[in-house]
This record gives C-alpha cells, structure tokens and sequence, in this order.
C-alpha cells in the first residue's frame, strides 16, 4: 500500500451504526460494485458517506510479492455513490496522501490506519520485521498521537491488516485459522478492552478472502462494503456492497400517496413513474384533478427516482419551488381532517424544476416514529440527511461554485412552505482542514471556512442568534486530503 500510511476509516463517520448485534445473516443480499470492479484488484480504502475511495492493483503483484502485496503502490479513485447501495458513477483517478506523526516513524512501514475521531484513538496495521502485520493503537495528544502500542491481544503469528472502526468496536482482516478460509474479517469489543476477537459471520466472511469491511450508513439497511474475492467477482479482490433484504410483505409496508403543489395550487396533466435502485420500475400513475395520486403499499429502497411527463413527453415540466407532499392513508375513519381526508401528511419535499428528483421512503416502518404534521421533512432529521458535507480546494476559504449552489438549495429546503426557518433548530457549523502545513495556520483556515458558509447562511435569512461556527484546524484529519479539507453543516435540536 505504498510507503507510507493511508487512513482507511475516513474520521469515524460510523462510530454509531444503529445495526442488530447480528451483524449478517443469510438472508442479507452480495452485489458487486460493477461499475468499480475490473480485472485488477480493487482494494477498499474508505468511505465517507457520499464517495468510495479505493485503490487498484495490477493482480500480478499479489501473486509476486507474497505478504508485501499489502503495501504495494496502486492507482487510487473515487467514486459517486448514484442510487441504492450498489450503483456508483466511473471512478475518477486521484491520490491519497498520509498524515505521517512524529510518534509513528519508528514503526516501520503502516499498511493502513484509521482514526475514531470520537474517541481519540487511532489503530494502525504495521509491517514487522519478522515478516508479518501486526496491530498498534495509539491515543490523541494534543495534535499528535501518543507512542503506538501493540495490540497484543489481538495480534497472531499471522497477519491483521486493514482496520477499521464499526461503533468504537474494531475491524480488521486476518488470515489466522478460526475464519471460514483464507482472509476474513474480525471484531473486537471495545467494551472488552480489545482483548479478544470474533470473525463475522456470512455473508460478510465466506470461503474467499476478506480483506476489509466499513460499514454503509447509520441505519439498519445500510450494510458494509468489502473487499473481497468471490467466485461471482471478476477473478480477483473486488468491491462489494452486502446488506440486509428487504423482505418487508405488502400487508407490513404503508400505503403511500403523493400530491404535487406549485404556489398552493395543484399540478396537472403529469404522469409519475418511481424506479428504485438499477432502475427497477416500482409505480406508473397520473395525478388525478386536485394534483394526486394513490401509489399504494410497496416496499422501496433508501432511495427512490420519481419522474414526471407532460403529455407523453419528457421535458421541464416542474417549475422552480413545487412541492411534493408525501402522504400515508390511514386506518379507515380516521384523519377526516386531514388537508387529503383519510391520509396523513408526513414528508414534503421542495423540488428545483426539471423532469425528476431523488428521494428515500425508507425504512417505511420509520414513518411512524415521525411527528407529523410537520412544518419540515422531519426525514431530513434522521441520519446523515440532516448533515450537509462541502469539499475546499487546498488553502481555499470559500465554497466552489457547485458545492456553494448544493449548500444553497440544501439550507433552503429546510424552510416550511411559508417560507419559515424551523424554531426548534440550530445550525452548527465546523471547519476542517487537511494535515499539511502549520497547526495554528490550519486553525485559522478552518474558522475562515465555518464564517464563510456562516455568512452564506446569514444572506439566506438564518437568525444570526441560531448559527454557531466554529474551527477544528486539523485535528480530525484523516490523511484523506480531499475528504479532510471540508465544512460539516448539522442542524440539532435547540
């Protein structure tokens, strides 16, 4: 993996998985990351909620360099997650740098490494002298880390590689006998003190080689992604995405309408079509004469297209600012009152115009816990939805002009349709910077990046009294330099 350190876990996004303690069962479903995988090996290095950072080998070296193979130089990429969990746009080359510490340097060569941020401790896989990897952990100290120390406990005659962090509990690759064969992935209990460890089991592990697992997202059907080699793979280490089915039955799943709105005043003339992920066609419909339309109970992915035409044709058919409120038809004699009588208001989503948008329905047993009505899409509170994440180029203060454009639009979708900011709200605004560079310069810089879009909230109307920024410099930096150089936007309960 190159001469020097690459941090797999991109600062601890996942360090609260609301996942079952039964990790996978068989009932989870495998799909390649085809437009990722080739006839290399594709070697899983992070995943920050929105891109998959990744490496590619030329599969001769595995076989070549033996052990070494682990810290051979790669091609890095990265790549858009589109829809669904599986479907990624073509990567786009690019190169990830390490942080180097001063309290690591005399450990040798560190195959990969990755940073709770939460807790303050960092686990990094070593290449020993005697020919093997082994497994060091360190605490934070200011801006540097204390002297690594051997995770002895977990270490073997055989080799822990990639770790990574799953709800402050850690995971990591080993070919040690108690797996299902050859590399598998194991965790270890915080609680316990990292002094024992457990391969997880199928599907995640198998009877090929896992190298390495993140986990997905913050919920119970985010899954993780793995690399692995798998008989259905393209011959060597691919990328894979592994999670739970959705086996939800049509009498368990809500019944779903929609009603599209402009200005107060109902659309007409549209037909609606909703796919889920790989373009699977879920629901064909027209809105009826006060903009509506019954979509029934269907069980959906964690996010969904809907797509509208006018007259057969496709073209811009929403204008700027149409609503689309997303309803759930009650038991019978109930919600009478309901602005749609027998069905309860419980999303609305503001749309840019165009032909179609993005939106996620599930988990569909997550509606109920919402309270409804609501003067905002309350869905936007759980998870990473109610996080917004924007990218600086290196030294930069100030958004580029498609992330100032996405912030815009993502700030504003939180007004309720009278054009209110929510009053049980507050924005909270960080500052990152990447770990080059000057400790008190990069402090700086990262202030100048939480007031600017502090300023940029301020133009939008935000009361000044609901904004809070602050600046963290590096000191979460993960060696990701892209990922690194960024401003975190969350709005929290007051």
């Amino acid at each position: 993996m190159g001469k020097r350190c690459f941090i797999g876990l991109v600062a601890a996004l996942f360090c609260h998985v609301g996942m079952a303690s039964e990790l996978a069962d068989s009932t989870w479903r495998v799909e390649s990351l085809e437009q990722l995988n080739t006839r290399s090996d594709e070697v899983l290095i992070g995943w920050d909620g929105r891109e998959l950072y990744f490496g590619r080998l030329d599969p001769t070296a595995r076989l070549e360099s033996g052990k070494r193979w682990f810290l051979e130089s790669r091609e890095d990429f990265t790549s858009n997650r589109l829809m669904g969990w599986s479907e990624f746009a073509q990567p786009n080359p690019t190169k990830l740098m390490a942080n180097r510490f001063p309290s690591w340097d005399a450990l040798g060569e560190i195959q990969h490494a990755a940073i709770d941020s939460e807790r303050g401790v960092v686990v990094l896989s070593v290449w020993m002298e005697d020919g093997q990897f082994d497994l060091f952990m360190a605490q934070r100290e200011g801006g540097d880390w204390s002297i690594p120390r051997a995770l002895e406990a977990l270490n073997s005659p055989h080799d822990e590689v990639f770790p990574n962090f799953y709800e402050g509990d850690l995971l990591f690759g080993s070919d040690r006998p108690g797996g299902q064969g050859g590399f598998d992935v194991y965790r270890s209990n915080r609680r316990d003190l990292f002094l024992e460890a457990n391969p997880l089991p199928a599907p995640i592990n198998s009877v090929g080689d896992e190298l390495t697992a993140v986990p997905g997202g913050i919920d119970s059907e985010s899954g993780f992604y793995v690399s692995a080699v798998r008989m259905a793979g393209r011959g060597g280490v691919d990328l894979w995405w592994m999670g739970p089915s959705q086996q939800a039955s049509q009498s368990e799943a809500a019944i779903l309408g929609m009603e599209i709105r402009h200005r107060r005043e109902p659309m007409l003339n549209l037909n609606v079509s909703i796919r889920e992920r790989g373009g699977t066609h879920v629901f064909s419909g027209a809105l009826d004469g006060v903009g509506r339309v019954e979509v029934g109970a269907i069980t959906l992915d964690a996010a969904v297209e809907v797509r509208f035409e006018a007259n057969g044709r496709k073209e811009r058919t929403l204008p700027d600012g149409a609503v689309c409120h997303v309803y759930e038809q009650c038991e019978i004699g109930s919600c009478l009152d309901s602005p749609w009588p027998g069905w309860n208001h419980i999303r609305s989503y503001r749309l840019d115009g165009g032909e179609a948008f993005v939106f996620d329905l599930l988990p569909l047993d997550a509606l109920g816990a919402l309270n409804r009505p609501s003067d905002i899409d309350l869905s936007l509170l759980q998870g990473d939805s109610g996080t917004w994440v924007g990218r600086f180029e290196s030294s930069r203060a100030s958004l580029a002009g498609n992330d100032l454009q996405e912030l815009i639009e993502w700030l504003n979708s939180y007004k309720d349709l009278d054009g209110h900011w929510p009053k049980n709200l507050k924005l909270l605004i960080e500052g990152h910077t990447d770990g080059h560079g000057d400790r008190s310069d990069n402090q700086d810089l990262s202030i100048q990046r939480a007031q600017h879009v502090a300023g940029i909230a301020a133009q939008l109307g935000v009361p000044e009294d609901r904004v809070q920024a602050s600046g963290l410099g590096s000191a979460f930096a993960s060696g990701l330099d892209h990922h690194d150089r960024k401003v975190i936007v969350r709005w929290v309960l007051d």
